[in-house]
């Protein structure tokens, strides 16, 4: 388990967080249109996450078999390309801006954060040693990853404009999964007594102090609502409350994306699978009564309600 003091210490001052008025409540999840967003050579791809504005980012196929970064734009799918030299990538997430934060993979195994924006893509190096890897961009431009110093094992960071602000150690069976724009961020983190394997638990960093929050700590939105999963159920935490969004008749649930609506994307067993759900105003949907496949992949929601994920090998948009 991470102790407090590292984080405490190897954190710096991030910008105050901006906390947004509550949208307005919404009905029920209408039945959705699936819609495939298509791939640049006609092979596999899949959507990884959206903005409010639409925009759509995630990777695809090209005609040699590798994965390139994708944006979808207006019904247009643009390659995003990788860096010099390098093999493949992936674009992880998109702010309001068109910022796109993108994992380009080289030969070795090595990867590197990469940031495209204004139509170029710019590496942004590592803490010291030779692998960097992008998990989020937000509207702050921040970008959150993950790197090792040279020696040492990976640090969580912030990249902006240039300048680098390592968030301490990432240790053993630890994950970063998200940020919002305040630049808070969640995952699991590993606390004492760091016992062998992990002594695992769900987390939010703020300012460099760590707050324990259920079992695993997914997503969070910019009025500061923490999603994941504590003992086996789907949670929704804000401001030190924990609610528990329930299940689908089963006994497991887990939630693995929020809106700014407060909305939350997950999944949870019913009595005989694992079904795709959205909870909304108290009441968890199965999206396989909206249109849905049972064992489609969903990522991301925006604000509009609309989801991105991936059926098979294809990249989908529901709106």
């Amino acid at each position: 388990m991470v102790s407090p003091r590292p984080l405490l210490t190897a954190a710096t001052t991030v910008v105050a967080l901006i906390t947004l008025a509550p949208a307005p409540a919404a009905a029920s999840p209408h039945g959705y249109r699936v819609v495939d967003l298509g791939t640049l050579s006609g092979g596999d791809g899949a959507a990884t996450a959206m903005n409010d504005r639409g925009d759509i980012v995630g990777w695809s196929t090209v005609a040699s078999g590798a994965r390139h970064a994708v944006l979808w734009r207006h019904g247009v799918i643009t390659d995003l390309g990788v860096l010099p030299g390098d093999t493949d990538s992936a674009a992880v997430d998109v702010n309001e801006f068109g910022d796109v934060a993108i994992t380009s993979f080289g030969p070795d195994y090595l990867t590197r954060a990469v940031l495209w924006r204004d139509g170029r893509l710019r590496d942004l190096g590592t803490l010291g040693g030779e692998n960097s890897v992008a998990i989020g961009v937000n509207d702050r431009r921040q970008v959150l990853g993950s790197s090792e110093p040279a020696g040492d094992m990976p640090h969580r960071f912030l990249w902006r404009n240039g300048v680098f602000t390592d968030l301490g150690q990432e240790y053993f069976y630890e994950f970063t999964a998200d940020f919002n724009n305040a630049g808070d961020v969640v995952g699991g983190f590993n606390v004492p007594p760091q016992d062998y394997p992990c002594t695992c638990v769900g987390g939010l960093l703020r300012n460099g102090v760590f707050t324990q929050i259920g079992s695993e700590a997914i997503g969070i939105n910019n009025r500061g609502q923490v999603v994941g999963a504590a003992n086996g159920r789907a949670f929704r935490w804000q401001n030190g409350t924990l609610t528990d969004l329930g299940t689908l008749g089963g006994g497991w649930s887990r939630a693995t994306a929020i809106n700014d609506r407060g909305d939350v994307l997950g999944q949870s067993t019913t009595t005989g699978a694992w079904r795709p759900f959205l909870w909304r105003n108290g009441v968890m949907t199965d999206l396989t009564t909206r249109g849905v496949g049972d064992t489609d992949s969903i990522e991301d929601i925006n604000i509009r309600g609309q989801l991105v994920g991936a059926r098979g090998n294809r990249p989908l948009l529901f709106r």
